[in-house]
């Protein structure tokens, strides 16, 4: 996929994410559907744009919560360099394999990101309502992943179709 259609994937999401999600949330915890759109660009394209989306959506994601600046940013690389291992490697046209990957590293992202609030020191009341809350998000956003993937493989297709369009030209 062309970087200029990520980056602007990469806002879409980001927005979607700080405007839409709170009004589709259960008891306050909403899917990551940023953190899914890195694992999944990472498992369709590789890590090369897995880790221009989690550079571009991270900062984005940063600058939006306007504390502790680069976590989103390195959270996202994290998942992004993950889910990249699985390209060309696992059955994509499953839909069972993108939610089982989005549910892996929705945790790893979700435990990551208590881990580096913690060392920031960050206080938090129970360890246990944090994994649950964490267990609820990852499985949250695989029930959303196959709608995503299916956005995500069909702007991919028209992008490729427009590009190659052109250079035929």
């Amino acid at each position: 996929m062309r970087y200029w259609v990520l980056a602007a994937l990469s806002v879409l999401m980001v927005a979607v994410e700080t405007t839409v999600i709170p009004y589709i949330s259960v008891s306050g915890i909403g899917p990551d559907i940023v953190g899914s759109f890195v694992a999944l660009v990472s498992m369709l394209n590789g890590r090369q744009d897995g880790l221009f989306v989690a550079v571009a959506a991270g900062f984005m994601e940063d600058m939006s919560s306007g504390q502790f600046l680069g976590l989103f940013t390195v959270v996202r690389l994290v998942i992004g360099y993950l889910a990249g291992a699985c390209y060309q490697k696992v059955f994509q046209e499953w839909v069972l394999v993108p939610m089982v990957l989005v549910f892996v590293t929705g945790f790893v992202s979700g435990c990551l990101h208590v881990f580096l609030l913690a060392s920031f020191g960050v206080p938090f009341g129970s360890y246990q309502v944090v994994l649950g809350a964490v267990i609820f998000q990852a499985a949250y956003s695989a029930l959303l992943s196959p709608f995503l993937m299916r956005a995500t493989c069909s702007i991919d297709g028209y992008v490729r179709r427009i590009s190659g369009h052109r250079k035929s030209l």
